[in-house]
């Protein structure tokens, strides 16, 4: 996780108490972090993506081994550049009937305002770049972005086809800004982004945005006053939800039973996610609490957010209701189906998480490796943990075949919450992978 004043801190789930802080090479303060999504390295290597606040420094996202304690690569954006928010799309960037499959991480920089994107295999440091007109041409784009959510058609291929949903903010003081707006962009077919106005007038502050990964409603937290707004794609209308007595939204998800999670400044709520926004039941947070950050554990029992006044991390339990049954993991596709023994496969296929029809971001999920010869990750593990995109899908490892025949089974699920998906593959002498 990342914090304002130790930047990067490794917890452990199992006690909370065990936190050790990581300052080598890591600018303070940074925020942002989100797993490296790649899998498609032959070693395995485990690292994380986080954005950086800091004012002096060039780098404002940075891609950092967590074994090793070191940075892989720096994605410079210019002096005193930032980025407030990231979040990652799986896309298939190949050929019909010869599928590639790639990861983007994507984020929004306030200060130059602009979206923009980096590849989780470039070692460049060059990130993709769409900025927003000049706000002296136009004040309707003299915003500070927040937060940004991401949505693309099947048959996207770059990040140019990509549609970039970010919220822009009013702020004062040493980088004033004089708009609060939603933003719509296509960079591949709009000339510039699309301002949308929040329905609370020009007064209230947007905060987080979440896009349904069907790409048929956005859902905003926002300020002043204190509510949940959905927007209808189609329809391109709004509908509110107060939430007063809950305080401050901040951080959103979609979560594994399907219903849109928020984190508040004196509880986390949940609501349906269609227009009619409904408040569901939950537990209350201890006394004192407040919630900050959310995200999905990987058993599939509990939620964890950050609480910014004690200083401190939570488990919020998934209650027990018909409105919190979780979903099921199922493969998109199988991109092997067999190999020869002791060599390395491509991606072996994509699995997606899906809630009451909804493919949900963020979900952990547990894949599996059984095999009777050996077959193992690249890395010589048998297990390991995948996250869903923005699209609810993850790519899955690299494999290396064992040592003889065998026919090898890939399990993938969400914890104890679901029985999973399989798929199987053979192992045999004389094979290409295919």
């Amino acid at each position: 996780m990342t914090t304002q004043d130790s930047s990067l801190v490794q917890v452990n789930p199992t006690s909370l108490a065990n936190q050790v802080p990581v300052r080598n090479g890591v600018s303070i303060p940074c925020a942002g972090i989100i797993p490296d999504p790649d899998t498609k390295r032959p070693d395995g290597r485990k690292a994380v993506w986080f954005a950086c606040l800091s004012d002096s420094d060039e780098d404002p996202i940075i891609k950092y081994d967590i074994v090793n304690q070191k940075r892989l690569t720096d994605f410079k954006l210019g002096y005193e550049s930032r980025a407030q928010n990231i979040t990652w799309i799986l896309t298939d960037t190949g050929t019909a009937g010869t599928p590639e499959y790639s990861y983007w991480v994507i984020f929004a920089e306030p200060m130059y305002t602009m979206v923009g994107y980096c590849g989780t295999d470039d070692e460049s440091g060059t990130p993709g770049k769409f900025p927003f007109p000049d706000p002296q041409q136009n004040p309707v784009y003299d915003t500070w972005l927040w937060s940004v959510a991401v949505t693309a058609p099947e048959n996207a291929k770059s990040p140019g086809d990509f549609t970039y949903w970010a919220t822009g903010q009013v702020s004062t003081g040493e980088y004033p800004r004089k708009t609060n707006s939603l933003y719509r962009y296509t960079p591949a077919k709009d000339k510039q982004p699309e301002p949308i106005p929040l329905p609370g007038g020009s007064g209230q502050k947007p905060v987080h945005v979440v896009a349904s990964p069907n790409g048929d409603a956005i859902w905003v937290g926002a300020e002043n006053p204190n509510q949940i707004c959905r927007y209808d794609t189609s329809l391109r209308s709004w509908t509110q939800r107060y939430i007063a007595e809950f305080g401050t939204p901040r951080q959103m998800m979609l979560g594994t039973d399907g219903n849109l999670w928020v984190a508040c400044s004196n509880r986390i709520a949940r609501f349906r996610t269609d227009i009619s926004i409904t408040e569901l039941p939950g537990s209350a947070l201890p006394n004192g609490g407040e919630a900050l950050g959310l995200c999905v554990d990987k058993h599939g029992k509990w939620v964890w957010y950050t609480n910014p006044t004690n200083k401190s991390i939570g488990q919020y339990p998934i209650p027990d209701d018909p409105e919190s049954a979780c979903g099921n993991t199922r493969f998109v596709s199988q991109l092997v189906t067999e190999t020869a023994p002791r060599q390395l496969t491509g991606m072996p296929g994509v699995v997606q998480y899906v809630s009451k029809g909804l493919p949900i971001p963020g979900v952990p999920l547990t894949c599996r490796v059984v095999s009777d010869s050996g077959t193992t990750f690249s890395d010589g593990t048998t297990e390991t943990l995948l996250f869903t995109d923005a699209r609810g899908r993850a790519a899955l490892p690299v494999l290396r075949a064992g040592r003889e025949e065998d026919r090898v089974v890939l399990k993938v699920g969400h914890g104890d919450s679901e029985p999973g998906s399989a798929v199987s593959l053979r192992v045999r002498p004389g094979a290409q992978w295919r």
